[in-house]
């Protein structure tokens, strides 16, 4: 029988090796590899015109939301950063969520894409798609913030 000898600072370091690898991939693979870890509140509001989806994403950089419609489908993902907290700090309670986040949703009905208007102001992103008589193209189509 072979016996190894436990380094435990070997295995700290490649653990932070691999932390640093992951910071420093996009926001998509960053969330693919470790999978949302909450999902912000949405409402989804219906008006005659357009689907209107209102997220609040206190916190979150403009920066981190992406904003795809896949065919009939609308995800919303993204990622809050974990806050730099003091060194000596001690949590009495967490009840505010960090890390990836994503949201996906059926649309009620057919949208027009190209007339999507995405805003993000104080927290809150509000998407309004309009209401299409056809699909136009398929695939997948981000919205940019504006």
């Amino acid at each position: 029988m072979t016996l190894n000898r436990w380094d435990p600072l070997r295995d700290l370091l490649n653990f932070q090796e691999k932390l640093n690898r992951l910071a420093h991939r996009p926001l998509e693979e960053r969330c693919a590899l470790t999978g949302p870890s909450w999902g912000p509140p949405v409402d989804v509001i219906e008006t005659p015109d357009a689907y209107i989806f209102r997220a609040d994403l206190p916190g979150v950089g403009r920066d981190q939301i992406n904003i795809e419609v896949r065919g009939n489908r609308l995800v919303i993902q993204g990622e809050r950063p974990v806050p730099d907290e003091p060194a000596i700090a001690a949590y009495h309670s967490v009840e505010c969520k960090s890390g990836c986040f994503q949201r996906t949703f059926s649309l009620p009905g057919l949208v027009n894409v190209d007339e999507a208007k995405a805003t993000y102001e104080d927290g809150v992103l509000v998407l309004v798609l309009p209401k299409a008589q056809d699909f136009g193209r398929s695939g997948v189509t981000v919205v940019c913030l504006g």
